[in-house]
């Protein structure tokens, strides 16, 4: 019997590494989560540029009342950033798809003074929060924005939003970044 209970002991204290293990593969926390905007350019003269932008994870789960918050990875990021909720069907899948993205000319309308320009210094962003639904993250077309100005007199920007997932248990929400539409992810509600 002492063998067993040992056995048993044993058993649960390589179970909860695991369980500490997955919550880090995949976001997920007792109550909220952050997804960061993480940038990398890599650059070979006269031959490419590859810019590596990406949210991180890209898949989390949350619980249902949980605050999520957007935010940039490191310090010296500043380029304007969405986290856009989307319908599953709008996601944006082929280059083609990426560089004529129509759900991404609403999110940049919803969010900047002037949606034909690139959001900057000069086209400031005017709404961070965009809600459609309830309050927080629960249906296509909520979305955040961040975005630092390190130019002389421009508005101030926001670094990080945190705003509750509203959105029932059970349910799937995929998002994109409406100014770069290959940055996606989804977030499992619970």
């Amino acid at each position: 019997m002492k063998a067993l209970a040992a056995a048993v002991v044993a058993l649960s204290a390589l179970a909860v590494p695991s369980a500490v293990a997955a919550e880090a593969q995949t976001g997920t926390k007792a109550c909220g989560v952050t997804i960061q905007v993480k940038d990398h350019a890599k650059y070979v003269v006269n031959r490419y540029f590859l810019d590596a932008m990406k949210f991180e994870p890209g898949t989390v789960t949350i619980r249902s009342g949980c605050d999520l918050t957007f935010e940039f990875a490191a310090p010296d990021d500043n380029d304007p950033h969405s986290l856009s909720l989307i319908k599953a069907s709008d996601v944006p899948r082929t280059n083609k798809q990426m560089e004529k993205c129509k759900v991404c000319k609403q999110i940049k309308a919803d969010h900047v003074g002037d949606p034909t320009e690139p959001a900057g210094p000069h086209n400031p962003i005017v709404h961070w929060i965009v809600n459609v639904g309830k309050p927080g993250l629960d249906v296509p077309g909520d979305s955040l924005s961040i975005f630092e100005s390190k130019s002389k007199g421009a508005p101030p920007g926001h670094s990080k939003v945190t705003v509750p997932v509203s959105a029932a248990a059970g349910t799937t929400l995929y998002y994109i970044c409406g100014m770069h539409p290959w940055m996606q992810g989804k977030i499992v509600v619970a």
